[in-house]
């Protein structure tokens, strides 16, 4: 039946631009769409379409009322209102003075969600855009994750345009790897990235943050990452946890004021626990402050001294930063210190 409208379509009287529109994908809630079908008139004589009926009431038409005069066009437009979940196909039937009917098609899929942008997508879920590449998240984050463990994060993408988009990395930092189920998202396709954060990494200790480069189709964007690496304390036996180290500072900021006092101030830190206290990572949030040691140990009733320093050749305006401790006490894994100045 399709073949025999498309001949009566192609007549030598009239044409059409198309006789099957492909919707493709598109979300339950966002409603109604709609096409243009483009009818030509190739005869003498003025042409006029007496009636066009839809096949369901989920489908209006409408077209041009006026005769269309020899070689002029006209249209005859179909307004689609999802009324479920599934694939459809639906038809309008065009009447006229210059052929038999001509049975027009419309089809598509309807997915339970929304658009991003402006695109379809086949899950409410996508919730970020790269371009015509969609995401289920907006960062990756892995969490909390135990030294020495391997972790993955799964990320769902969809590619949103009519063509294939190639994907790629650059530069990634040597406990990150990126696999890609497929070289390039097929269009209006899922795929799916696993990254892999390996933690065995010496020194990888505490808040770690940075941006995955992806190259998709040539072009760069840039990917937050993150995750709290800590001690995998789940894995100690009760009597371990009891008698760990215990991190003992008595201060949660420290203030240079306007550096009458200079640019350098020295901590204690004190271990009340029963071992050995590490002291994994000191880490900052400011580049213009620097500590005198990151990483050592404290043992039993004994104070270390960590000296911070804040660079007076770069700072001009008023200093706001945060100095986290990372150890290894189960009860405090991770210690944070304020540190303000007003020079």
């Amino acid at each position: 039946m399709l073949s025999l409208c498309i001949s009566f379509a192609q007549n030598e009287k009239i044409s059409f631009n198309e006789t099957v529109h492909d919707f493709g994908v598109i979300g339950f809630k966002d409603g109604k769409v709609s096409c243009n079908f483009v009818i030509t008139n190739k005869s003498d004589a003025p042409l006029v379409i007496s009636d066009v009926k839809a096949s369901c009431g989920c489908t209006t038409p409408s077209w041009t009322k006026e005769p269309i005069e020899p070689g002029k066009s006209g249209t005859i437009t179909a307004v689609y209102n999802p009324t479920g979940v599934a694939p459809f196909s639906k038809s309008v039937t065009v009447y006229t003075n210059l052929s038999n009917p001509v049975t027009l098609h419309i089809k598509g899929e309807v997915v339970n969600g929304v658009s991003v942008n402006g695109i379809q997508l086949p899950s409410k879920d996508y919730v970020e855009a790269l371009g015509d590449y969609a995401l289920k998240t907006k960062t990756l984050d892995f969490g909390r994750v135990g030294a020495g463990e391997l972790k993955t994060f799964r990320l769902d993408v969809f590619n949103k345009s009519d063509k294939p988009i190639t994907q790629k990395v650059q530069k990634l930092p040597k406990y990150i790897t990126v696999n890609f189920s497929e070289a390039a998202v097929p269009a209006k396709k899922e795929a799916v990235v696993e990254v892999t954060l390996d933690t065995k990494i010496a020194g990888l200790y505490g808040n770690l943050q940075g941006e995955i480069n992806l190259l998709l189709n040539g072009v760069s964007y840039a990917f937050p990452y993150s995750a709290t690496i800590l001690d995998d304390f789940e894995k100690w036996l009760p009597e371990k946890r009891v008698n760990s180290g215990r991190i003992n500072a008595n201060f949660t900021q420290i203030d240079f004021g306007n550096f009458s006092k200079g640019y350098s101030r020295t901590i204690k830190l004190s271990n009340s626990g029963k071992t050995k206290l590490n002291i994994r990572n000191i880490q900052l949030s400011n580049p213009l402050i620097t500590v005198s040691k990151k990483q050592f140990s404290v043992n039993p009733g004994e104070i270390e001294g960590v000296t911070i320093t804040i660079d007076k050749a770069i700072v001009k305006s008023a200093l706001s930063s945060t100095l986290t401790i990372v150890s290894d006490d189960p009860s405090t894994p991770l210690y944070d210190v304020a540190i303000t100045a007003k020079p």
